[in-house]
This record gives C-alpha cells, sequence and structure tokens, in this order.
C-alpha cells in the first residue's frame, strides 16, 4: 500500500491576531497486523447486540424529541484496533428514523496504539456501515485514523488524537482523490453557496483519498483554549463529502461526557436525508467501551 502523507497550510485573520497554521494528518489503506503486546485481543461477542444509547447529562438516554420511541441499534464488522476492536453502529427507529451514528471501541482499542509516526497505513482503519444506516444517513462509510504524536500547527493539535471520518462517498471514489500536486482540479472546484456554514474557513491544498479540509476559527483552540475535540468539513470536486469529528486521546480516555453542537450549512447535499447536528463522546462505565456519535438527526 502507498503511504499517504497531510501537510496542510492556512492563513486565517482572527481579531486582532494573524495565523499561519499548517495541518497534517494521515490516509492510507487499513491495517491491523501492527506489533502486538502479550495482553489478549479484546474482541465483540459475535451475540453482543447490547442497544447504544446516546447520554444526556449523567444519565443514558436518547437526545432525541421522540426519546420513548422505540428503536434497534445496527452494527457494522468490527476491525482490530490495537488491543482490542472498533466497529461502527445506529441507532434507527421503529418508524425508520435514525437516531444516532457512531463508532464503538472497547476499552482494549485504546492500548497498544502504532507508536511509529511514519506507518500510516497501521494507523487507519476503514471501517463499513450497516447497510440499514447507508439507508437513512447520508453516510456510506467510516476511517478513523490516529495520530501518535498529533500534528501541526504546534501549540493546537500536537497531541495524540482521533480522527473519525463520516464519508459520503464510497470508498473507491475517496481512494481515487489525487495528491494535489499531482491534479488539483477536484480540490479547487467551488462549494456552492449555502453549502458550507458560513463561520468555516478551507484550508489552502488538499489530502489524496480525503479532500479539503475546512475548520472552525472559532473553536477554542484557535482562541486560546486546549484542543480537545472539534469538528470538521470535507470536500472534494464541489461536494461536502465527510464530517469529521477529530478527538484526543485523553479526552476519549477521561472517560468525561461531551456534547457539542456544530454549525450547519444552509443547504445540504444529498438533500431529503437525515443529517446530525451534534457529535457526542462518552464511555459507557458498565462495560468500559467508548463512543463517538453523530446525532439530533434533522430531516434536511
Amino acid at each position: 500500500m502507498k503511504k499517504k502523507y497531510k501537510s496542510l497550510s492556512v492563513n486565517l485573520i482572527v481579531p486582532g491576531i494573524i495565523m499561519i497554521a499548517l495541518m497534517t494528518t494521515v490516509i492510507s489503506c487499513k491495517k491491523t497486523d501492527f506489533t502486538r503486546s502479550a495482553s489478549p485481543i479484546e474482541s465483540f461477542a459475535e451475540n453482543d447486540n447490547a442497544i447504544i444509547v446516546v447520554p444526556v447529562g449523567s444519565q443514558t438516554a436518547l437526545r432525541q424529541s421522540h426519546a420513548s420511541e422505540k428503536y434497534n441499534t445496527f452494527y457494522g464488522p468490527q476491525v482490530q484496533m490495537g488491543n482490542g476492536h472498533i466497529r461502527t453502529w445506529v441507532n434507527i427507529t421503529h418508524s425508520g428514523k435514525p437516531l444516532a451514528i457512531g463508532v464503538e471501541m472497547n476499552g482494549g482499542a485504546l492500548t497498544n496504539l502504532p507508536q511509529d509516526p511514519t506507518d500510516f497505513a497501521a494507523a487507519t482503519f476503514t471501517l463499513k456501515l450497516h447497510q440499514k444506516a447507508k439507508a437513512v444517513t447520508p453516510f456510506d462509510h467510516a476511517v478513523v485514523d490516529w495520530n501518535v504524536h498529533g500534528h501541526e500547527p504546534d501549540g493546537i493539535y500536537d497531541v495524540p488524537h482521533f480522527d473519525f471520518h463520516f464519508y459520503k462517498i464510497s470508498v473507491d471514489a475517496q481512494m481515487a482523490i489525487p495528491p494535489y500536486d499531482v491534479d488539483s482540479t477536484g480540490f479547487n472546484v467551488p462549494i456552492p453557496a449555502g453549502y458550507m456554514p458560513p463561520v468555516y474557513v478551507k484550508i489552502p491544498g488538499g489530502v489524496p483519498q480525503m479532500g479539503s479540509h475546512w475548520f472552525d476559527p472559532t473553536s477554542p483552540e484557535w482562541q486560546g483554549g486546549g484542543f480537545t475535540s472539534t469538528f470538521i468539513y470535507g470536500t472534494y470536486n464541489g461536494h461536502v463529502i465527510f464530517d469529521e469529528p477529530m478527538i484526543t486521546l485523553a479526552t476519549l480516555q477521561s472517560g468525561n461526557t461531551i456534547k457539542k453542537d456544530f454549525p450547519q450549512p444552509e443547504f445540504f447535499d444529498p438533500a431529503n436525508n437525515y443529517y446530525p447536528t451534534q457529535y457526542s463522546i462518552w464511555k459507557n462505565a458498565a462495560n468500559g467501551r467508548h463512543y463517538v456519535s453523530l446525532n439530533n438527526m434533522v430531516w434536511r
């Protein structure tokens, strides 16, 4: 597999401050045969279909106006990460509405992670969605990227963290995105007005097998606060192709419950689908598993 390296730069003007940011991350094909420790690999049992719910406050409940509706949880196949496994999931009501979509990680998944920052293949995990998730949301698959030393800019994103990409395009279409310096055409196609939140800023250039990245300069990490989690949009060929919560390892390990609304565009592509308006992070103390979700789905 080819190794991919992302180097992105941007000039920002934040009230009274000129920022120059270089953002680096990684992309490649999934690889799970990295060096293992003597610890056993924690796996999800084949009949393990415990219902996943999005926490509200200190209680475990659905953060939905129809919280009393009955629903089912559908899982994608598990993939090894560290000394554990990860998989996607979606909650769908009996009336067919998605409540949340996300990634589940058992406790071992956050241990014995790849430590070689140049082995990008070992740190990239491609996750399939259940067919029912693809039928009721705009998403096709997810990719989790582990950044052992974080990436530039120094003092912002240079801490160990994960990028949780939820793609709206197929794996084949994602993998076909070329390096920017080979063919910049698709990266430079303008996004039609209204399809990106006004506050978001595009990082110049682009990343092979990802696309262009857009971020919110009003996020805490750009205003003197520390980076714990943030939300990125991705585009290519004039379309928004992924939603990306970016979360530090320390935040996941803390077990703290975090719920954040993220800026919304005026228009959506494809239309007539359910889109998330919030991402959530939490740990289930009963089973020791960690969760990241896109939730508070709204028909667009």
